[in-house]
């Protein structure tokens, strides 16, 4: 996994040089900048995990920066965290309101630092990596999600459902009737991971009409149980003629596969059993997994 990059915006060598050995330390790459400017550029050049920003610096100011920030589309969704030797709550409340997402007074303790660090890249994440549609995690979280599993050791099984015949139903209905379709499968399918895990499942929008849960391999038949029923009790409320659409599920086990080359193998095993899944379900739900 790509280490993490933190711009340190910060005038002052001493404050900088101490900054970057205590988060460079806790495994980030750190990139410093001088001054306001140079701040905002390599922000735009490198994309960071967050910005670390001093108020009072030179050429640009760091209220400024983050009003240039957080008025960019492209980069509004960078966390800042904001330093300053003005303690006062006015000061505060003009940084946040600047567009600082924490703040933190000079002289500051650097384990607490690291923390907010950790909170804020770890909260930034999470709401950029979740598909538009559903709301649910992304492609970067389910990558994430099976590393995780992986690392554990714990016996996981990777189930990633889609609807059969879904695009030539979303030709037929729309952009956004089928988006609507879509989004109450994701709904269901969460509703139906949690009732069958007790709330400790995970569910993932990869994009169009997939979707993938990592879930112990005990509750996987309940979820699919649960997932099918509510597939056919509400697929009537659909809109156009949605009698051709089935669910087909992709069974497979994390059982013998390592961190190291697990994950490509997940995915293949999971690419094969959609494929034969797809080819059996023409007339119904189907669940498939290698043999």
């Amino acid at each position: 996994m790509l280490l993490k990059k933190i711009v340190i915006a910060e005038d002052d060598d001493a404050i900088a040089h101490m900054v970057n050995m205590a988060l460079g330390d806790a495994g980030f790459l750190c990139l410093r900048a001088r001054d306001g400017d140079e701040a905002l550029k390599l922000v735009k050049a490198h994309d960071p995990d967050l910005l670390v920003l001093d108020v009072m610096m030179p050429r640009v100011d760091g209220l400024e920066v983050a009003r240039r920030l957080k008025a960019d589309v492209m980069w509004s969704r960078t966390p800042i965290l904001m330093l300053t030797a003005l303690a006062g709550i006015d000061d505060q409340v003009q940084g946040l309101e600047a567009g600082a997402d924490a703040y933190m007074s000079k002289p500051f303790d650097l384990r607490e630092m690291g923390a907010r660090v950790k909170a804020l890249i770890r909260s930034a994440r999470r709401e950029r990596d979740r598909n538009p549609t559903t709301n649910l995690p992304g492609s970067r979280a389910v990558d994430e999600e099976i590393e995780g599993a992986l690392k554990s050791g714990k016996p996981t099984v990777a189930v990633h459902i889609d609807i059969l015949n879904f695009d030539s139903y979303a030709d037929t209905v729309g952009i956004v009737m089928s988006e609507d379709t879509v989004r109450s499968l994701g709904l269901w399918l969460l509703d139906a991971a949690r009732q069958a895990s007790g709330g400790g499942a995970f569910v993932g929008h990869i994009g169009g009409s997939d979707f993938l849960s990592v879930i112990a391999p005990e509750h996987v038949e309940r979820f699919l149980e649960l997932s099918e029923k509510q597939f056919d009790t509400k697929r009537s409320t659909f809109p156009g003629d949605p009698s051709s659409l089935h669910l087909v599920a992709a069974i497979a086990s994390t059982e013998g596969l390592t961190l190291n080359n697990g994950a490509d193998e997940l995915g293949r095993r999971l690419g094969r059993a959609m494929k034969a899944a797809k080819a059996a379900g023409k007339t119904g739900h189907v669940r498939w997994q290698p043999s």
